[in-house]
């Protein structure tokens, strides 16, 4: 028997409207392009049998969520902070731009493959070791069968989604999340192993 997971990142934010760096210290809601996101995304997970969704503390993800929730009225409902997108640090807020101004030998990093943090941030291997624990925990603790749902962040996903296929941390950049995007795997529990099922399927 296997359990199910289903990865959704949240629909789009003002921020990228605004090209400004936004992370986890950045509160900024969804536009009237991501709720429609939302709710085309909504419409499609509308066929599964859900048994739990998660998201992360930010009104981008629980605004997303709560328009996917209209059609899982029933279905348990977790916020948690340990789901949040990766911190950007002192970046947060600026435009992309200035950042890049004031931060080439991140920039530089990054290109090189190299894990770098931006002052006061997260490296991809730092969201894995917030991410990863719980996610086990979540998984070890469902029954067979049973569907899970996550609405997140692209960032976050690309760590799990990192984590599950064995892609080194300086890669997980390269995992393309587009907004709303569904993300389906499951761990079959009796082979002790994961299964892909697709990656950054969009809906909307």
């Amino acid at each position: 028997m296997k359990t199910h997971i289903l990865l959704v990142r949240h629909g789009k934010s003002t921020a990228a409207d605004l090209g400004i760096v936004q992370g986890q210290g950045l509160d900024i809601p969804l536009t009237d392009e991501g709720r429609r996101q939302a709710r085309r995304t909504g419409e499609f997970l509308a066929a599964y049998s859900l048994n739990k969704i998660y998201t992360s503390t930010a009104i981008r993800a629980t605004d997303t969520a709560r328009i996917i929730r209209e059609y899982h009225q029933r279905v348990p409902y977790e916020e948690l902070d340990e789901l949040n997108e990766r911190s950007k640090g002192v970046a947060e807020g600026m435009s992309k731009d200035a950042f890049d101004q004031k931060y080439p030998f991140i920039i530089e990093q990054w290109e090189r493959g190299i894990d770098a943090r931006p002052e006061g941030g997260e490296s991809f291997e730092d969201v894995h070791h917030r991410v990863a624990p719980l996610f086990d925990q979540h998984v070890a603790e469902s029954a067979p069968g049973q569907t899970l749902l996550y609405v997140i962040h692209g960032n976050v996903i690309r760590v799990l989604l990192g984590y599950i296929l064995n892609i080194p941390h300086n890669r997980c950049h390269t995992i393309k999340q587009d907004y709303c995007a569904v993300n389906a795997m499951s761990f079959d529990h009796s082979r002790n192993r994961w299964e892909v099922e697709y990656v950054n399927r969009i809906f909307h």
